[in-house]
């Protein structure tokens, strides 16, 4: 992978595509691109997975929800998506039961709710587990901390789930490209976009130097989420759709048993709300309320209400409060709609998922339009297509989607059993992350055993895996490595990662 600089050198020459964004739709295009052989730079006005990308519920799903809106072609769509995410990332996505509990808000009764999990098993083609249907004795076999009053029952199918964080999985797409030459630059702002003959003329500003760059690209693609139709009104794109966005938020909270499962209840309005499991902590959510732009921040409204939700649904020892917010998460879902639709009139809540990529001919442009962590391999492949359509013709066809070499090698967990009790566990988290340079980091600890240590107790992130991404994956500042490449700020509090002398220590080494 080219460094900042050499990067930076090699816009001298016309790229055949710029990527404007990077989320999960930037990610897997400039994969995508870069593994056809075509000379692609990756332009991210801030950290890859800054936006929608970082906030998202952790999930990868089918969408069982859409099949109450008939949506059939893109359940069966997502969930093709989702059995192959689930088949090429064995070590990262895995499968999980989602616990459905029926009550007074829940839009359909138990068997009702069995025979849609049934249908939606069907259209992700018997590929998960099967459904099941529990009475109120049968949920308190099950979790002891699920609130039975007025409780009418459960469904239970399946799903999949990121065991690290969203920003993470978007980041090795990043890495994907980056071994396929693809340039690929943070902090990079494309600020003016100029249309030519065949091509477009480029300003960047590098917010890390404060330096114009200027370049050239045959083909400009827009994949800047929630800001895209913002871009597509500066550049000029004429488009057929529009964006409308809805916000999300999230509570980290202290453990939760939910026994290997995600517990999904109905809000107040009738609204899936999830409690799920994330490393050692608990996340709650999420809203779904309209926002007029990207910008949101978490209210004293919102953390209300999902606090109030989870403590009407869940039994606990005490209520939960405000105190035990540990972190949050808040962004905004891009919703794709035609351009001709009244945005006065729509109806957000209903509106799905989707994506649509767009293609302008006279302009050399293609634009992504929604899109979610679950349907990204089909993005990719679209924007290739079109890419090609415009006539640039790829010169290699190299795989860029799945794990090289998914299973944990045993020299590994032998070697990381020298300086940990439960060496298994931190060699599955470091070879999930990583990959073979698992064996590097390992190394690093023989080096100097002080790398060995775990930043805190219960995570499984050693000194020597934050040194090794400092060093190696587009650190330049403390959230993109705590926020972004690990989780560490959404498990810890602002308290703790202060307090914490190994990782203040780590943080120095970020220039």
């Amino acid at each position: 992978m080219l460094n900042r600089d050499q990067t930076l050198a090699a816009l001298v020459e016309e790229i055949d595509a710029v990527v404007i964004g990077g989320g999960i739709n930037g990610a897997v295009a400039v994969a995508a691109l870069s593994a056809r052989g075509i000379n692609v730079v990756l332009a991210e006005a801030n950290d890859f997975a800054s936006m929608t990308s970082q906030e998202s519920s952790n999930m990868i799903w089918g969408g069982i929800k859409y099949l109450q809106d008939y949506e059939f072609r893109l359940v069966w769509s997502l969930c093709r998506s989702r059995n192959e995410l689930l088949a090429k990332y064995p070590n990262r996505v895995k499968q999980i039961p989602f616990f459905a509990v029926i009550g007074p808000t829940s839009p359909f009764n138990r068997v009702l709710g069995f025979l849609g999990s049934t249908l939606y098993w069907f259209f992700g083609r018997l590929k998960t587990q099967g459904p099941k249907i529990f009475s109120n004795s049968g949920i308190s076999k099950i979790n002891r901390f699920i609130r039975l009053a007025s409780t009418k029952g459960a469904i239970q199918y399946s799903d999949a789930i990121l065991l690290d964080n969203d920003a993470r999985f978007v980041y090795e797409f990043i890495k994907t490209a980056g071994s396929h030459n693809a340039k690929v630059l943070n902090y990079f702002e494309i600020i003016k976009a100029t249309p030519r003959t065949n091509g477009w003329d480029l300003t960047a500003l590098d917010k890390i130097s404060g330096a114009e760059v200027t370049f050239k690209a045959k083909v400009l693609i827009n994949a800047a989420g929630p800001y895209a139709k913002i871009l597509t009104d500066q550049f000029e794109i004429p488009t057929g759709h529009e964006i409308v966005i809805s916000k999300g938020v999230h509570l980290i909270v202290p453990h939760i048993e939910t026994n290997n499962k995600v517990l999904a209840f109905f809000d107040d309005a009738g609204r899936l709300f999830y409690v799920l499991p994330m490393h050692d902590r608990t996340v709650i959510g999420t809203t779904d309320t309209p926002a007029q732009s990207a910008g949101v921040t978490v209210t004293d409204e919102d953390r209300d209400f999902l606090l109030a939700q989870a403590n009407r649904c869940l039994n606990l020892d005490r209520d939960l409060v405000r105190a035990d917010i540990i972190a949050e998460r808040c962004g905004v879902r891009p919703l794709v709609v035609n351009k001709s639709a009244n945005l006065e009139k729509v109806d957000w809540v209903s509106l799905s998922r989707k994506h649509e990529v767009e293609l302008n001919k006279e302009l050399n442009s293609i634009s992504i339009f929604g899109g979610k962590l679950t349907d990204c391999i089909n993005v990719g492949h679209e924007v290739t297509e079109l890419v090609i359509k415009l006539g640039i013709q790829p010169t290699k066809n190299l795989n860029w989607v799945g794990e090289s070499d998914p299973d944990i090698p045993n020299e590994l967990i032998t070697q990381l059993a020298n300086f940990h009790s439960d060496a298994a566990e931190l060699g599955i988290q470091l070879w999930r992350r990583h990959g073979a340079t698992a064996f590097q980091i390992a190394r690093s600890f023989n080096d100097d055993p002080l790398n060995s240590k775990l930043i805190f107790e219960g995570l499984y992130f050693t000194v020597g895996e934050l040194k090794h991404i400092i060093k190696t994956e587009h650190v330049v500042n403390s959230d993109d490595l705590l926020r972004r490449r690990t989780p560490l700020a959404l498990l810890r509090s602002e308290a703790e990662l202060a307090q914490n002398l190994h990782l203040q220590e780590l943080l120095k080494l970020i220039k």
